[in-house]
């Protein structure tokens, strides 16, 4: 080991929400969490969640992270989906922390998302015109993760970002991503465009809730993820 960490925090949708077709044990961050020898992993994910959200919560606690001795895992989840304010219902959010040792688990409020929610459009809302062509969609998305790059690596942070969708077209070059695009490519800190939990088990691993490639895996298709992306992207970027 070449570095110890205190925790884990896990960011990101249904692809690592506790027990979404695999117990935490199994799934592909649990098995980070065993190999960087984490006592707790502090999970952060929901079912149906943006990436808007996921930097919302990421940013929101960041006083909560220790920087030097946790890992930060950014999921990012399917691009179509958009977080709104919930029109004064007070929704709550919950994340979860989690032993390794006993892998129990323990419920608790993250006030930086109350009051809001997140809806999935999937292009068919074309008031949304971000979602109306892919390619300007993956661009956003790119500029995004462009500047959390830019500032997790400023504060020296221990992290990847793994895309847990659709792979990104590495190929979508046009005047808008001709900076983004290369850049995030380039970054070892980044899992985008292959290897994603997504695309390294199509034809590989079935998910275990659906016939199609979006759905969720089990514990196989966790464990092929982890071992054949993960694993070594921490082990390139000198992490674990």
């Amino acid at each position: 080991m070449l570095k110890e960490y205190n925790k884990l925090w896990v960011f990101g949708d249904s692809y690592t929400t506790p027990y979404v077709c695999v117990d935490p044990v199994d799934s592909f961050w649990g098995l980070a969490a065993k190999s960087l020898n984490v006592n707790t992993i502090v999970n952060c994910s929901r079912s149906g969640n943006s990436f808007s959200t996921v930097q919302q919560l990421l940013i929101g606690m960041s006083q909560e992270i220790d920087w030097d001795r946790d890992m930060i895992f950014v999921g990012v989840p399917p691009l179509e989906r958009i977080t709104i304010f919930d029109n004064h219902r007070n929704t709550g959010y919950h994340g979860h922390n989690i032993s390794t040792n006993t892998w129990e688990v323990d419920q608790f409020d993250i006030a930086a998302h109350r009051g809001l929610v997140c809806l999935q459009n999937y292009g068919q809302d074309r008031q949304l015109i971000l979602h109306h062509d892919r390619s300007w969609l993956e661009t956003d998305i790119l500029r995004q993760i462009f500047l959390l790059t830019r500032w997790l690596d400023s504060i020296d942070a221990n992290y990847l970002i793994i895309n847990l969708s659709k792979n990104l077209d590495s190929n979508n070059c046009w005047g808008p991503s001709n900076f983004v695009l290369p850049y995030c490519k380039d970054h070892k800190k980044c899992i985008l465009f292959d290897k994603t939990y997504h695309g390294i088990n199509i034809g590989v691993n079935k998910p275990a809730d659906s016939d199609a490639p979006e759905g969720h895996h089990g514990p196989a298709g966790n464990r092929y993820f982890f071992e054949q992306s993960l694993l070594p992207k921490l082990k390139e970027c000198n992490l674990c």
